[in-house]
């Protein structure tokens, strides 16, 4: 990113939420855990702890005090994406320095720093899992974390990172932004739509989003992707009221990408609720998201949930609460509608048929037989599992709907691998995935279906597809 494309953006001093240096006073290490809890990557300050790859001559460190500022802003724009998504995507670490300098310069530098011993840039993707950022400033750390991020989610399809991803997508990009090929605008409620107009604080896209954005297709999608994260609420609303515009249409674009990063990446819900500042976190707000979902998985046999990234958000926010912080008159139910969305999930997913013998499979398989998307739904599905046994120990009584919801869960993988088998050949990786996945399950159970769990565990994958019955219950010798 630029100097000149900084400035733009920072000219509006109400575009990013500057963190006054006086006010961060927390301990660096909670920071860190905190940004490696929440996004699954790891923020580092030393060029020995990036991962191997290519990044600059000079990656010049930050004092003590720097770094805990450095870290409390880059938490703080991590808690824009979905908990472990950048984990998700593959990005191990971020890095973060005084300064990131090149002995040479790309066209687009201004002049040579004498004191650096180079030409001065914002930041670096080291295009596989990694990236590195300066912090020049508040504002300008804020925008060149989401410009870095955004090179990897180009490289990245369905959970899977390769670096000719990272313009395979620039045809379509071109077509959509010379209006040949536009996207069309998305359907955000018009309560919401009232919600985001009186959060604008007035700064449109009508075109790219600086002069370093020509540099090529990446950087502009790069470019669009800071504007986006840092006014959220101004490019929700153009892209709905001038879905046309040529900057409309690089929003539109950016945001596909997102979303196409991970099987049920970000959509346009997630970042309604993120400019909205609607990410659940007191019980109540949990307990009404739950129901919401929970009312979209019964609308249909295979249920409907219109926003799954959002549903296991909202998850993952009730399984971060201890049971000491859960009255008991609210447990109960916050574990039924836990399990009630876990399933509805899976259903949502796979898309059973009312047998429970035919689903949906989605990607494809590569050159070498391999369907990416296939792993990551079943890896996901076991994530699934584990988080809903961690939301069950908020009430002790609800272990046998625990026992009960993962069985019928496990029942409808176990179908759901016998159907792949019957249609294509399953690679050895796949197979190890639902077999893990299985194990996953089956560790859920209370401990006192201990003999249960070791039965299912023994037991063929096929064979539980109709050795447990659709209520839950298991026809094996215990």
């Amino acid at each position: 990113m630029s100097d000149l494309s900084c400035r733009v953006l920072l000219a509006a001093a109400t575009v990013v939420v500057v963190v006054p240096s006086s006010a961060i006073e927390p301990d660096l290490q909670v920071l860190l855990r905190e940004f490696r809890d929440h996004s699954g990557a790891q923020l580092v300050f030393d060029r020995q702890d990036l991962p191997p790859g290519r990044y600059y001559d000079i990656l010049k460190p930050l004092n003590d005090q720097r770094k805990a500022n450095a870290a409390a802003i880059c938490l703080a724009e991590a808690r824009k994406y979905p908990r472990g998504y950048l984990g998700d995507v593959g990005l191990k670490a971020m890095g973060v320095f005084a300064a990131c300098v090149s002995k040479t310069g790309d066209g687009f530098r201004r002049s040579y720093d004498q004191q650096l011993g180079g030409y001065r840039y914002f930041g670096v993707y080291n295009r596989s899992d990694a990236v590195a950022a300066a912090y020049y400033s508040d504002g300008q750390l804020q925008l060149t974390f989401h410009h870095e991020i955004f090179h990897h989610i180009d490289s990245t399809a369905a959970g899977k990172t390769e670096s000719w991803l990272l313009s395979s997508d620039d045809a379509v990009f071109q077509a959509a932004i010379s209006g040949k090929k536009p996207y069309a605008a998305p359907q955000i409620t018009a309560e919401d739509l009232a919600a985001l107009r009186s959060r604008r604080i007035g700064i449109p896209l009508p075109g790219p989003v600086s002069e370093y954005a020509a540099k090529n297709s990446s950087e502009d999608q790069a470019e669009t992707a800071r504007h986006l994260m840092s006014t959220l609420p101004d490019a929700l609303v153009q892209i709905v009221e001038q879905p046309r515009l040529a900057g409309s249409q690089r929003i539109l674009h950016v945001l596909g990408e997102y979303e196409q990063s991970v099987p049920d990446g970000p959509g346009i819900n997630w970042f309604v609720d993120v400019a909205l500042q609607r990410v659940p976190h007191t019980l109540d707000q949990i307990l009404d998201r739950l129901q919401t979902y929970a009312r979209q998985g019964h609308t249909g046999y295979e249920g409907v949930i219109n926003d799954p990234r959002g549903a296991r958000a909202t998850l993952d926010a009730l399984a971060r609460f201890d049971s000491s912080e859960v009255p008991a008159e609210k447990a109960a139910g916050l574990v039924r509608l836990a399990t009630e969305v876990t399933q509805a999930l899976l259903k949502a997913r796979i898309q059973p048929d009312r047998k429970q013998q035919r689903f949906v499979v989605w990607g494809g398989e590569d050159a070498d037989g391999v369907n990416w998307t296939l792993r990551a739904d079943v890896k996901q599905f076991a994530a699934d599992a584990d988080r809903l046994r961690r939301i069950a120990e908020l009430d002790q009584q609800q272990s046998e709907l625990l026992t009960r919801t993962q069985m019928k869960n496990l029942r409808l993988i176990a179908r759901y691998y016998t159907y792949i088998g019957s249609q294509w050949s399953v690679t050895a990786g796949t197979r190890q995935t639902f077999e893990a996945a299985r194990q996953t399950l089956c560790g859920s159970l209370p401990l006192a279906h201990a003999s249960l769990s070791k039965s299912l565990r023994e037991a063929k994958l096929r064979e539980l597809s109709w050795r447990i019955s659709a209520d839950g219950q298991a026809k094996l010798q215990n």
